[in-house]
């Protein structure tokens, strides 16, 4: 990366932005600079105050005022899932910075989560985060009373309902996924590509959402729409994407956009392996941005303000507590969304001229 060292310093804030901590070899990668450059960026920015450096990573360092609340936990349920840890994680942050215990329980279906919530409640948390995985649309539009009628506030994190769920009249922040997947779009269609096809999981609300999103970004945009979206395999062998690889060729696509990051990079070695060239025959959009920078080719990617969404949350919680404490009338419900980027990298370009 070329530029100032005030530039530099301002892209790797901006990379810390989106997950909150780093390997200084990632964001060295990220930013094609040499490890003593980024340790020379890393060192100036921890005088400033900006970053604090741990163990050859840095996190950010949140350098506002608030005053520190003494008592009471937050606790927060959350489901395995790369993603909803990374909220997790910065929802912690967040709360012991605001000088809050904080207590986290896995759980990963209802009843777990009804135990967990009367566990944390007991513990004496002053409010919940709750991240459910909601694997199929059944478990999503299960009713929860034991949330929507729990004795503190909860927040919904990096999930939320539609109107009419018991649960809409909770606070939520997620990432706006419908704005990420029309970033991709507009960046493709500017490198005029127009043969784009999708692989997207399914057992996620988000990727429930993503499917629908890009079907009607083709739509709104007059692109062919070359088959229902691919689901995105189960394994990371380049063997498990000879179906995405071969709808590829049979399609004559000129791009994949991937959900997600893991999966994406595994196909490309997998494109790369049956003479495919990325991004000089196929461009590839990565959803997540949750790996590192390392592969065969950087991936270009659609990036959720994970780090944000933790801090939102427990904002939001902090705020109906706070709120309820000094005896204030309650504040009208927030449903907040974030809005993703786009994190151009090395796997895309433009549409080829031959095949």
């Amino acid at each position: 990366m070329s530029g100032s060292p005030a530039s530099r310093r301002a892209a790797l804030l901006r990379s810390l932005g989106r997950t909150g901590k780093a390997r200084l070899r990632d964001l060295a990668e990220e930013l094609d600079v040499s490890m003593p450059t980024v340790r020379r960026d890393v060192e100036a920015l921890s005088r400033q105050g900006r970053l604090t450096r741990r163990h050859g990573a840095v996190e950010l360092e949140d350098r506002s005022r608030l005053p520190r609340e003494s008592g009471g936990a937050i606790g927060m349920m959350v489901s395995t899932n790369r993603y909803l840890a990374l909220i997790g994680q910065a929802a912690r942050r967040e709360a012991e910075r605001r000088g809050h215990r904080f207590l986290l329980e896995h759980v990963e279906d209802a009843e777990e989560s009804r135990a967990a919530t009367a566990r944390l409640v007991a513990a004496g948390c002053v409010g919940l985060v709750c991240s459910p995985q909601w694997r199929t649309e059944e478990e999503a539009a299960e009713p929860l009373p034991w949330l929507a009628g729990a004795a503190v506030p909860v927040v919904l994190a990096g999930r939320d309902v539609e109107a009419g769920h018991p649960l809409f009249e909770l606070d939520s922040v997620i990432a706006d996924h419908a704005y990420g997947m029309r970033l991709a779009m507009d960046h493709l269609q500017q490198l005029g590509h127009t043969r784009i096809l999708a692989s997207i999981r399914d057992n996620t609300p988000p990727g429930r959402l993503l499917r629908r999103f890009f079907v009607a970004e083709l739509h709104r945009r007059g692109l062919p729409q070359l088959g229902e979206p691919l689901l995105t395999p189960e394994g990371l062998e380049p063997a498990d994407f000879d179906a995405v690889v071969a709808a590829v060729l049979d399609q004559r696509a000129t791009v994949v956009v991937m959900h997600t990051d893991t999966s994406a990079q595994v196909l490309v070695s997998a494109l790369r392996a049956r003479g495919v060239d990325v991004p000089g025959r196929c461009s590839v959009v990565a959803y997540d941005d949750i790996v590192g920078p390392r592969a065969e080719v950087s991936l270009t990617s659609i990036s959720p303000a994970k780090h944000q969404l933790g801090v939102e949350a427990v904002s939001l919680l902090l705020r109906r507590h706070l709120r309820a404490r000094a005896g204030l009338d309650r504040p009208p419900v927030a449903h907040v969304r974030l809005l993703p980027e786009l994190v151009l990298r090395r796997s895309t370009g433009p549409v080829p001229t031959r095949f």
